[in-house]
């Protein structure tokens, strides 16, 4: 889809870079622009965006940037694809991936791959498409987009109510985050267990929910960095809440408060006890409000 707002951003992005006279620099500009293009491509559905985002790739001079900066398009392609339920653009999504570099950016790139495939041939009723996004996920070097592929895959079946095989695909992504040796970073670790604990209770396994959500307590209590930590906390406190009041589970409610007291920066502070003091002051927790203060 063309139309003149559209080529007029890229016409004026494209002069805006070329008048960069120092090489490096210019090559930083195209990079940064086409993560704007690829974005704009996903809040508008226009794929005019993404088509310069590739001729743009052409312009920068660093390998590993132009590889990030075919992540961008490919996961902007994919979102698109989804957006739109178009098989043509979930299979571009695919062919641009070949692009970036093997390892990190690779299985970044297929993750959203993965989500656009699963969910396109699910919306078109295309079973074969829909088992080539099983045999693609399971493609993926890295651990955790591995696992987030499957997570996608699991919110794809559960949106078609087919919760039996949601349930499957999620323990599948329990299990590769388990197991893995290879996470250098305990947040990404516990950032998993948290995106499973929302994905099981969703399913209604409560019990793997509330699993995940020790694993990523676990996984956070050691974290030195404050901001990591912190933020991490914060996630883990409001996802913590949430369970408990789908599940009517008070001890949750506390073990959110108890969460609360790991965030130290205040930024994180005061967000996360605006949410719980809401929530528990609806629910006539008062004693745990004041444990907020």
């Amino acid at each position: 889809m063309v139309n003149d707002t559209s080529l007029e951003f890229i016409r004026e992005f494209k002069k805006n870079a070329e008048s960069i006279t120092n090489d490096i620099d210019r090559s930083k500009k195209y990079r940064a622009g086409i993560a704007a293009l690829a974005q704009k491509a996903v809040e508008t559905n226009n794929t005019t965006f993404l088509d310069a985002a590739v001729r743009f790739t052409g312009k920068i001079i660093d390998e590993h940037d132009r590889s990030k900066a075919f992540v961008d398009i490919v996961r902007g392609t994919a979102r698109v694809a989804i957006n739109t339920t178009d098989a043509e653009l979930a299979g571009r999504s695919l062919e641009l991936s070949a692009n970036t570099e093997a390892g990190h950016d690779r299985s970044h790139a297929l993750q959203g791959v993965v989500a656009a495939i699963a969910d396109v041939g699910m919306n078109m009723n295309e079973p074969d498409t829909f088992e080539n996004s099983k045999e693609l996920a399971g493609t993926i070097e890295y651990d955790t987009y591995r696992s987030s592929a499957w997570r996608s895959i699991a919110r794809t079946q559960h949106s078609n109510d087919d919760t039996p095989s949601a349930v499957e695909s999620a323990n599948k992504a329990m299990a590769i985050i388990n197991k893995s040796k290879l996470i250098g970073q305990e947040i990404y670790r516990a950032s998993a267990y948290v995106d499973l604990a929302k994905l099981f209770i969703d399913l209604g396994q409560e019990g793997m929910a509330r699993e995940c959500i020790i694993k990523a307590v676990d996984s956070s209590a050691g974290l030195k960095d404050e901001f990591e930590r912190s933020s991490i906390f914060q996630t883990i406190a409001e996802t913590q809440i949430r369970m408990g009041v789908r599940t009517k589970n008070s001890g949750l409610l506390e073990d959110a408060v108890e969460s609360f007291g790991y965030i130290t920066r205040e930024y994180y502070r005061t967000s996360t006890r605006q949410t719980l003091a809401s929530v528990l002051s609806n629910l006539k927790e008062d004693e745990l409000v004041k444990r907020l203060a």
